[in-house]
């Protein structure tokens, strides 16, 4: 068994009263405290869906790998796990122990019990475990919650029953980091690189390329090699600006989408440069906005400047939107929208000029403007 090898944890138990006594006072003097330990806390753990490298349960063990095979050699031993192997991986079945009376009538446990503790402490163990008190002759007279205690129980009140979904990484994001690492295993993505900075970065990405959990996933061998000690966000970054993204409608808030799906649906489909790849990384990088406000200067750019997106004419407003913290496309919209197109509008209108306040000439001082002109 190696450090790198993978894993994962199928509980097959629930460990009642009668099975948690069982386990510490007649288990934990055969496997020895360490085992006992290490059963618990796997029990505890739960189950796992996906694989993952047994060096990460050993860290949270604070185990060598030596140390970990040999507990797991005691728990086979007395049928509290189930070792599966497969090639380089593993799967351990944690079972139930057996209740005090199932154990005791086991002829080798018991047996084994007794040579490594002593038959003094066996009977008085039993003794004490099997003293019952007696209730002969008495009746039940305990009482029960009524139900009426309930009747202002309201609509209102059942909302704070319902779990609240969090996330770990919480960013200002349409891709949910948390649900992308859900299936994700420390072999494919090393704990080592699943910082805030790395995984903020891949969310922001996948918003602006229109990247899906699945393309997402076939890039991370390509950046987080386990040969390495550093996540690749320069390739990463490559990948996805170079990603074929198909168009598609959608509806709803038409700024809530990916900037490479919007800018596609403002140019009737057509497929984005390079040249707008870049742009939108900039905008988003180097000016510090979130999508929807991206989109919504897209949409101003392209409005304004004839079908093109230019990039001194964007970066420009990119920094006024900025300085002023907009965050939202409403915001963004009012601010490119409201005052600034009245001004321009305003500046725009032609004067009118008043014709009666023109001098009346007569034939004679129009020929001898025009001589002076040189029209004549």
């Amino acid at each position: 068994m190696l450090g790198k090898d993978l894993c994962k944890i199928e509980v097959n138990t629930e460990l009642s009263s009668e099975r948690l006594r069982s386990l510490v006072f007649f288990y934990g003097p055969l496997i020895g405290n360490e085992a006992l330990v290490m059963y618990e806390y796997l029990v505890l753990r739960g189950s796992r869906i996906a694989f993952e490298e047994i060096n990460e349960l050993l860290m949270k063990l604070n185990l060598s790998i030596d140390d970990f095979e040999f507990y797991c050699i005691k728990l086979n031993e007395y049928r509290l796990l189930k070792t599966l192997k497969q090639e380089n991986r593993y799967i351990f079945v944690l079972n139930d122990p057996m209740e005090i009376k199932q154990f005791i009538k086991d002829d080798i446990l018991v047996r084994d019990f007794i040579l490594k503790t002593s038959g003094e402490y066996y009977r008085e163990l039993t003794s004490q475990i099997y003293t019952e008190s007696d209730h002969t002759g008495f009746e039940d007279v305990s009482q029960t919650l009524s139900l009426d205690t309930l009747q202002e129980w309201r609509a209102e009140d059942e909302s704070y029953l319902k779990k609240k979904e969090t996330r770990r990484y919480d960013f200002p994001t349409m891709f949910n980091v948390d649900v992308f690492l859900k299936d994700i295993s420390a072999n494919l993505l090393p704990m080592r690189f699943r910082t805030v900075e790395n995984m903020r970065e891949l969310a922001t990405l996948a918003d602006l390329y229109n990247i899906s959990y699945d393309k997402m996933r076939t890039y991370l061998p390509r950046v987080a090699r386990t040969d390495s000690n550093q996540f690749d966000l320069k390739e990463l970054r490559y990948l996805c600006m170079n990603a074929r993204s198909e168009y598609k409608k959608t509806e709803g808030d038409p700024y809530a989408q990916p900037c490479l799906s919007f800018l596609m649906s403002l140019q009737s489909g057509k497929e984005a440069t390079d040249y707008d790849k870049k742009i939108i990384y900039k905008l988003s990088q180097r000016y510090h906005l979130d999508v929807p406000v991206i989109n919504v200067l897209l949409e101003y750019g392209l409005k304004n400047c004839n079908n093109s997106l230019i990039e001194n004419y964007l970066y420009a407003i990119a920094s006024d939107l900025h300085r002023n913290d907009i965050k939202t496309a409403k915001e963004a919209l009012e601010r490119l929208n409201g005052p600034y197109e009245k001004k321009n509008k305003k500046e725009d209108k032609l004067p009118v000029y008043d014709a009666s306040i023109n001098r009346n000439m007569s034939a004679s001082q129009e020929e001898e403007l025009l001589k002076l002109m040189g029209k004549k």
